[in-house]
């Protein structure tokens, strides 16, 4: 059976992350957090990215004495147990199959922005097949795709800041926290979802050069690189339009240029967004993908899902995912499946910490439990329907689990 080589370098990794990381979430959730923390947003960014930062240095570590794929799953199951990594496991395929139905969702929603006779639904359903086909073209093609998607939605980020800076008003930032300081960590609460994702690149290990060296590197820098650009959007946002402006619409940054008399601004933006979330797309049927595969390896998921096709992508897991992701997109809307995706989120990171608290030493060691203790606190902040729905995950995953062993021990050795 061919086996998957390591063909990304450090940049594609990078933006591999970047790809997860900076999605639709920085275009809307800017403006959720803004109505939480007021003009003082921009430390709320700081806040969640030293959170965030917290979980990737678990994740760093972990990738240098595990550096094959399966991200969470294999730290889990080599740390903890394999009863535990595979529940991880099938909380992170939940969990990511949600986030790309979301995400195609909200591709249907802008792209009928420009287009308004195409159906939501319908065009969400077309974009998760157009990045299953970009996946099953081979890792690099997609990596090609992914980097220049990547550059095209910095840059129209940068673009924002740049505009910014020309209509800016330091009084929009008195008082600096209208809200007192509780706003502020409820505005980090809201905005810790905009970085979802820099624990991508552990899941695609096995196909990264250096994978010791350079998992680590490109979950940092992809943190670094987000933070610094969040912070700038955040200081940008507020001094060109004041947060009144962004807490008030579903669309802060376009808001924000719209307020200014800058007309392209909507446009821009939605371009921006559908960009953004095409490349979280297809971060999501990779990530997907190579779990269940790592997973089918294993024998803790049907055999076939193991294989590897001769373009050296798990072909098999990457057209389920994707068909599992049509489906989705064609028949439920964003919140249910937006419920799965938060609470398995926060769930998947504590698992790294844990699995980083059991296995790692000395500094890294406390960063972990900084990391679970941090989890803990955000899970708390979602609603009790998302832990509902979680927990019937779980209980899923426990069942599928004792079902698969006990059929293990029927079959001929």
């Amino acid at each position: 059976m061919p086996k998957m080589k390591h063909v990304l370098s450090l940049f594609d990794a990078v933006n591999v992350a970047l790809g997860a990381i900076i999605g639709a979430g920085i275009f809307v959730i800017i403006g959720i957090a803004t109505s939480l923390s007021g003009p003082a947003v921009f430390l709320s960014v700081i806040i969640a990215g030293v959170v965030a930062a917290f979980t990737g240095v678990s994740t760093a570590e972990l990738a240098k004495k595990f550096p094959i794929s399966g991200g969470a799953y294999t730290f889990a199951s080599r740390a903890l147990s394999p009863s535990v990594g595979f529940v991880t496991g099938w909380v992170w395929l939940f969990s990511n199959l949600a986030l790309g139905a979301t995400v195609s969702l909200g591709f249907g929603s802008y792209l009928a922005f420009f287009f308004p006779s195409i159906p939501v639904n319908l065009a969400a359903a077309a974009a998760v097949v157009v990045a299953t086909l970009i996946q099953l073209a081979g890792v690099r093609q997609s990596a090609g795709v992914n980097n220049v998607l990547v550059s095209i939605k910095v840059l129209i980020l940068l673009v924002f800041i740049g505009c910014a800076l020309f209509f800016f008003k330091p009084s929009n930032f008195v008082p600096l926290m209208p809200f007192g300081f509780g706003g502020v960590l409820a505005g980090a609460a809201a905005i810790f979802f905009a970085y979802s994702g820099f624990a991508r690149v552990a899941v695609i290990a096995d196909e990264i050069k250096d994978p010791v060296k350079n998992v680590p590197r490109a979950t940092l820098l992809s943190i670094a690189i987000s933070t610094v650009l969040y912070i700038a959007v955040a200081v940008a946002a507020v001094g060109l339009a004041g947060y009144a402006v962004l807490a008030a619409s579903d669309s802060p940054l376009s808001a924000a240029l719209d307020s200014a008399g800058l007309g392209f601004g909507a446009a821009l933006i939605g371009a921006g967004a559908l960009v953004a979330t095409g490349t979280v797309l297809l971060a999501a049927i990779l990530g997907v993908s190579r779990v269940a595969q790592k997973m089918a390896e294993d024998r803790l998921l049907p055999a076939p899902l193991a294989s590897i096709d001769k373009r050296l992508v798990p072909g098999n897991a990457i057209i389920l995912c994707g068909a599992a992701m049509v489906l989705l997109a064609l028949t439920t809307d964003l919140t249910p499946i937006a419920y799965i995706g938060s609470f398995s989120f926060i769930l998947y990171y504590a698992a790294t910490n844990l699995s980083g608290i059991r296995v790692l030493g000395g500094t890294t060691r406390h960063m972990a439990v900084l990391g679970v203790v941090s989890c803990i606190v955000l899970m708390f902040s979602l609603p009790s329907y998302s832990w509902a729905v979680g927990a019937v995950v779980v209980v899923l995953g426990i069942a599928y689990y004792v079902a698969e062993k006990l059929l293990s021990l029927r079959r001929p050795s």
